[in-house]
């Protein structure tokens, strides 16, 4: 098992040698180690020989938009999705068997004899299992950050031999952040609202290093839980706390399921006296099947649609319309009903 200190080590003199600026999250390569890439975990991957034709495996639900997203989809032989739609969005997900589902079913991996797993990089006792018994590399990623993003799209590109959509991909999002600090820019100090990302309970929620709540002060609000953090993880902080914060908007993720609703949440009497309840500012971040506050390509279209609840005024519902029907045609190459989806952006 990899310790953290020599993960650390091994990701920053690796780092320095193989990239220096890449496509915007992570750093390019320079040429001088062109056969490894440092992954998420911050071990040294040999590049295989058959990098385009590499078969894959994955129980992480997390790493399905970053293979869809690469074209990498043929390529899967066993995978775990977080919900239906990506089987009915994409035929070769559909065709793709299961070697478990979060943790790895090591008898049917072995079944499958996949090229390589791609795994979340905080279970070394699973990359040890898979790589020492099995002799299956693992590939790990971290996507807790826009820069994690953007690197593991550059380094699974890599990996796959897919850099030229790797760098497609992170030009797409880098255009459209710009397009949203262009947008933010034009906003008034003086119109600036607070808010929060609750997360699947009331008094829980996205503490100031989570994507959420970088996506927050992305389309232009101010996070009231900037100050609080938990290892980028969601924090229980009480309904108390955020009553006193007293947010004008509250965003409900979608990444997780919620022991509540909007409706509900508004209903509440506790709750009667907060900003964003007053106002019915409280919005659950779409989809009912998909999200587009999970780690990935979808966090624009989610910073899009917080910035257009906050601010209508400078980012309309139909412009934001029109750029969830380019993202899903960028994504998938075609588009899906808003019913089908599960949102209605007049609400």
């Amino acid at each position: 098992m990899i310790n953290i200190a020599k993960k650390i080590i091994a990701v920053s003199l690796v780092c320095l040698l193989l990239f220096t600026s890449g496509c915007g999250g992570g750093p390019e390569t320079t040429g001088v180690i062109e056969d490894s890439v440092p992954d998420g975990s911050g071990a040294v991957l040999k590049i295989p020989e058959n990098r385009d034709e590499v078969t894959i495996a994955s129980v992480y639900a997390v790493a399905v938009p970053f293979i869809v997203a690469l074209d990498l989809s043929e390529r899967v032989l066993a995978i775990n999705v977080k919900s239906k739609f990506w089987t009915d969005a994409d035929e070769h997900l559909a065709a793709a068997g299961t070697v478990g589902r979060g943790a790895v079913d090591l008898e049917a991996l072995a079944g499958y004899e996949p090229g390589v797993l791609v795994h979340r990089s905080n279970d070394p006792e699973t990359v040890e299992a898979v790589s020492g018994k099995l002799g299956i590399d693992v590939l790990c990623i971290t996507v807790e950050s826009f820069e994690d993003i953007k690197y593991t799209l550059e380094m699974m590109g890599r990996y796959f031999g897919k850099e030229a959509r790797a760098q497609e991909v992170c030009e797409w999002l880098d255009a459209k952040f710009r397009m949203i600090d262009e947008i933010v820019a034009e906003i008034p100090g003086d119109e600036r609202v607070t808010a929060l990302t609750l997360g699947g309970e009331l008094g829980r929620i996205a503490g100031g290093d989570m994507l959420q709540s970088w996506m927050i002060e992305k389309a232009g609000g101010i996070c009231v839980a900037a100050s609080v953090s938990e290892n980028r993880g969601w924090v229980n902080v009480g309904a108390e706390t955020i009553f006193g914060w007293n947010p004008e908007f509250i965003f409900c993720t979608s990444s997780t399921p919620l022991d509540y609703s909007v409706e509900s949440l508004i209903a509440e009497s506790a709750w009667s006296a907060v900003a964003a309840v007053v106002e019915a500012n409280v919005y659950a971040i779409p989809t009912q099947i998909d999200s587009w506050d999970m780690p990935g390509i979808s966090c624009a279209v989610g910073t899009m649609f917080m910035l257009n609840k906050m601010y209508p005024d400078y980012f309309s519902t139909e412009e934001l319309a029109r750029e969830i029907e380019e993202y899903y045609t960028f994504m998938f190459g075609k588009t899906f009903e808003r019913s089908y989806l599960g949102y209605d952006l007049e609400k």
